[in-house]
């Protein structure tokens, strides 16, 4: 008898080294930690700094480096990246640099119009082939309808299926997150892209959708913080 554990993963959220976002790196395993997470994709903008940061240090959650790319044919989210993927590429070239390094191409909030892409999923045409999970649900994006068609369209190409919460503040990380099975004797840090895309085939997405006015309260409040954190790292050093 194959024995499976059922493990728990967010797979989109940003650390201080997102320009929107100040939730320290350090502050991050104890709060998935309480809150029952397996693991967690970090997927900061156009950076793996933050991932490699908390990878390095994290010894109880399993961290998957990623990164939210910038592309020309909006936001596209690389997952198992071992180099940062630069920005402004288009959405082909974004998506054969993530496949050449091994990883795995995650589609996030396809249809939210406030957002980088602002076409509404008509640029999806040019890329939807190489895309491997398409973000059916995201715990930010402006209409609960942005979900619906992520999720529809998901289905109509089919796609593999997941969720994150686009997690800008400690306190949102893990409000969307993935619940799928893995063999009891694998440890989830020892998971390939191929196995992690085979494991997703069971998944159940759980999650809500936050209020848009507890993002732009981060966001207003991002030069205060890092104006904080300046302040406090000269003192430390002096």
């Amino acid at each position: 008898m194959n024995l499976v554990t059922v493990v728990r993963y967010d797979l989109h959220l940003h650390t201080e080294f997102s320009p929107d976002c100040d939730t320290a790196v350090s502050k991050i395993e104890a709060h998935c930690l309480a809150h029952g997470l397996t693991g967690i994709a970090v997927t900061d903008h156009d950076t793996i700094s933050g991932a490699l940061k908390l990878r390095d240090s994290a010894k109880n959650i399993h961290v998957i480096v990623g990164e939210e790319v910038t592309s020309s044919d909006g936001d596209i989210i690389g997952l198992f990246l071992h180099e940062r993927i630069p920005p402004g590429m288009s959405g082909v070239k974004t998506i054969q640099a993530i496949h050449e390094q091994g990883g795995i191409v995650y589609l996030p909030h396809p249809f939210d119009r406030t957002r980088v892409r602002r076409s509404g999923g008509a640029s999806l045409s040019s890329i939807i082939d190489g895309v491997d999970i398409v973000e059916a649900f995201n715990g930010k994006v402006g209409q609960a309808s942005y979900n619906t068609m992520a999720a529809e369209y998901a289905l109509k190409n089919d796609k593999l299926r997941a969720g994150g919460s686009d997690a800008h503040s400690l306190q949102a990380i893990g409000t969307v997150t993935n619940e799928f099975t893995l063999p009891d004797d694998l440890a989830p840090d020892r998971m390939t892209p191929e196995f992690f895309l085979t494991a997703l085939h069971s998944n159940l997405i759980r999650g809500r959708r936050r209020s848009k006015i507890g993002g732009a309260f981060i966001i207003g409040r991002r030069p205060f913080s890092l104006a904080w954190r300046r302040l406090r790292r000269r003192n430390s050093e002096a």
